[in-house]
């Protein structure tokens, strides 16, 4: 019999201590309007279906795998099922075994809420005995592997959902209609035209690329832009019979490559313009030793100053990592440098 809850749902996991860091940036990544128990649950209701230690899910989508590869060999049946068995059984016992190699850690408590009660507790758990028939031991070992990938993969993790439901537009070529919010915070409404989901420069986090326009608007007042995903708070498909094409031509596309391989994936919003910079030479040190996310000067004139052909809200990230690196007032960005 599993485990039950307390009649408060009171969940109680050990966890690592890196683990833990990691849920609490991701939290204020992804979706800091939650409280910590929200995102937890969250976090494991999006993880689970997807995580090696789901494990007899993992088997399965492992088993369908190994079927399709050997569907064109025409075996019989018994000889198939002697050869998926044969290949499983040390793929089973290798996700077992690393279920259960997590380091041990402190005490976390968040309260479960019913949708994952539901799930974790259910006395038909298919894992229960890779468990001890305990939920918290799954749900530490969802929680240490998800923590054991990159920020790059836990955001796909996390936005699976509409990392997939973008892509469905794209291949539809169908209109995606996001909602983003403002510096107000209020909510802004756009109709994209997907190019596809890209990485920033420095590999961290995605970008939904494409043509936008404000809720309703025309195709000639699109711009080419670029959306992060944790910051998108709504995504759906628009019906191709209520509204235009979301395809785009090859023209388009190669237009959007180029604004790529100019401006960033994740600086493609804003209007380019010309930025002049004055650097002391403690800041053009410093400017050199940036690697990530820099635009590069177009030209340096007679007195000094880089010109930057780019929109401002690309070069003051920049700016800011110079402004961080100074070892004292008086050297690295002058305050008086100019946009």
């Amino acid at each position: 019999m599993v485990q039950e809850l307390n009649t408060e749902q009171k969940q109680r996991i050990n966890l690592t201590l890196h683990t833990q860091e990691v849920l609490n940036s991701d939290h204020e990544q992804f979706a800091p309007q939650l409280t910590n128990s929200g995102f937890i649950n969250e976090l494991l209701f999006r993880y689970a279906p997807q995580a090696d230690a789901s494990i007899t899910e993992t088997v399965e989508r492992q088993r369908q795998s190994l079927l399709l590869q050997l569907e064109k060999k025409k075996l019989p049946d018994a000889t198939l099922d002697a050869v998926t068995g044969a290949l499983l059984d040390p793929f089973r016992r290798d996700l077992i075994r690393k279920s259960a190699a997590w380091q041990k850690g402190t005490s976390v408590i968040f309260r479960l809420n019913n949708q994952n009660r539901d799930l974790f507790y259910d006395q038909d758990w298919p894992d229960a005995r890779y468990y001890d028939k305990k939920p918290s031991k799954y749900m530490k070992a969802l929680l240490e592997e998800y923590a054991s990938h990159t920020m790059y993969r836990r955001e796909a993790f996390y936005f699976q959902e509409w990392i997939t439901l973008t892509e469905a537009a794209a291949a539809a070529g169908k209109l995606l209609r996001i909602t983003t919010l403002n510096a107000k915070s209020e909510k802004v409404v756009w109709d994209l035209r997907v190019y596809g989901i890209l990485p920033n420069d420095a590999g961290l986090f995605h970008y939904i690329v494409g043509r936008s326009v404000l809720k309703g608007g025309l195709k000639s007042v699109e711009k080419i832009a670029s959306f992060r995903i944790s910051r998108i708070v709504g995504m759906r498909i628009l019906s191709a019979a209520t509204t235009r094409s979301g395809s785009l031509s090859k023209a388009e596309r190669k237009e959007i490559e180029e604004k790529i391989s100019r401006d960033h994936v994740q600086f493609l919003v804003g209007e380019r313009e010309e930025c002049v910079v004055r650097l002391t030479e403690k800041g053009k040190q410093l400017y050199r030793q940036i690697q990530c996310m820099k635009p590069l000067a177009s030209s340096v004139d007679e007195d000094g100053n880089y010109h930057f052909e780019c929109s401002a809200f690309q070069i003051l990230p920049v700016l800011f990592q110079i402004q961080r690196k100074r070892p004292n007032p008086g050297t690295g960005l002058p305050a008086e440098a100019n946009l």
